[in-house]
Order: C-alpha cells, then sequence, then structure tokens
C-alpha cells in the first residue's frame, strides 16, 4: 500500500488547501511521494492510523496526511535548535557517503521506487545543499567510532522508530556495560514524551544510575491499529 501511494504520488502530487490542526487558515499543501514517507518516518500521523490513512488515501480521502502536513507550517519557536541540528548533521552524518551513495542504498532497500524520493534521506531532504552552505568541519571518522564506556546508561528505543531503529539502541548497549535497555513496544521516535511509564522509568535512573525501575515496561503493548471497515 505504501509503495503503490508513494509511487502514484510522485507522478501525480496532490495540491491542498488545509487548516493546521491547531486552527488558522488553510495553508496550501503538496503532497508528493517525498513528503508522503516523511510524514510516515516522522511519525506526524500515529503509527497505529498509518494504515487507516493510507487505506483512506487510496481512496481518494488524503486528509489525515494532508493535516499533518499542514501542522508543520505553524513553527513551535524554541523547540527545535535548527544550528545546532544542521551542525551536528553536516559534521557527523553527511561526511563520508555521497550523494550518489544515499541514491543507490535507497534502491536496495526500496527497489522501483522513484529515484525523486530516494535520492533525499526521509527527514534529511536536500541536506547535501545546506551542508554546503553551513560549511561546518568535517568530524564523522570521530564521531562513528564507537563509545565503549562503564558509565551508568540508560538506553531508551521503541519498536515502531523509524528514525533510529530498535536494533541501534542494541548495537550501542553492548558496548556500554553498565547499560539498562529499555524497548517499549508500538512507539515511534521520542520515546519518552510518549509513555509515562518511560518517564517512570527516566526518574528513576536518574535517582538509581545503576537500578532504575523497569517493570512498567513489561506490561506494554502496542496500541490496536485503526482498521477502515470495508
Amino acid at each position: 500500500m505504501l509503495t503503490s501511494q508513494v509511487r502514484r504520488l510522485e507522478a501525480q502530487p496532490l495540491t491542498l488547501n488545509v487548516p493546521p490542526p491547531s486552527g488558522g487558515k488553510p495553508v496550501k499543501v503538496v503532497l508528493d511521494g517525498g513528503a508522503l514517507l516523511n510524514l510516515v518516518v516522522g511519525n506526524a500521523v500515529p503509527a497505529k492510523d498509518v494504515p487507516a490513512a493510507l487505506e483512506e488515501l487510496s481512496h481518494g480521502r488524503p486528509q489525515r496526511f494532508a493535516q499533518a502536513r499542514a501542522a508543520g507550517s505553524v513553527q513551535n519557536v524554541g523547540a527545535f535548535a535548527h544550528g545546532l541540528t544542521e551542525s551536528v548533521a553536516c559534521s557527523e552524518w553527511a561526511p563520508g557517503y555521497s550523494e550518489s551513495d544515499v541514491l543507490n542504498a535507497g534502491r536496495r532497500a526500496f527497489p522501483g521506487w522513484p529515484d525523486t524520493v530516494l535520492a533525499q534521506p526521509p527527514q534529511l531532504p536536500f541536506q547535501y545543499a545546506a551542508c554546503r552552505v553551513w560549511n561546518v568541519p568535517d568530524r564523522a571518522s570521530v564521531q562513528r567510532v564507537a563509545t565503549a564506556s562503564a558509565v551508568p546508561a540508560l538506553v531508551v528505543s521503541g519498536t515502531f522508530d523509524m528514525k533510529t531503529g530498535a536494533s541501534w539502541a542494541r548495537d550501542v548497549a553492548r558496548n556500554l556495560s553498565r547499560s539498562t535497555a529499555v524497548q517499549v513496544p508500538g512507539i515511534g521516535h521520542w520515546v519518552v514524551p510518549q509513555s509515562p511509564c518511560v518517564q517512570r522509568v527516566l526518574a528513576s535512573f536518574l535517582a538509581r544510575p545503576t537500578a532504575p525501575g523497569t517493570g512498567c515496561v513489561d506490561g506494554l503493548e502496542p496500541k490496536p491499529f485503526t482498521i477502515i471497515p470495508k
């Protein structure tokens, strides 16, 4: 379903006027294949609602994705440090991989998807062009050395995280000998703000770094997916 909608929208983007979820005047929204992929990866539509949103989209009802796209037109001032983000992305993430490397990796992972979608890493569109302007030193070789430490650490991941997958957290924890790893089912990126249980785990880690209470995680389950009746 996702593949067919990415292909369709990249070939024939939708242009809509949609009010942001927070209210206000409608804004012009363009939904193409790349925008759809970024909305899914960015958890702009809650993971449990993605199947329903894709089903609706396939039947000409793009409202869930369109509203999520419109939400991005309203700046949440103070919530995101753009300068810091670009400095990290351009010094640690982008160097070492060329634009053709990104495209070829995309082709291997999603064969048959449009090159115009695969050429832009999800959540980091036009990153190479931005980095040419930002012009910060290349620190990739230093940052790509695995950190080994005995300092107590809490490693939290969500099973639905499409930005930094749960497998990454396991790899990190292997080199942190006094780490506590917590995997939360059914949650995407930014686990702590979405989970009262993990908020309690974090508080207990700060109080007892070598023995945080993680019992509440055992009873967590993904929320049921929203299904559109046939």
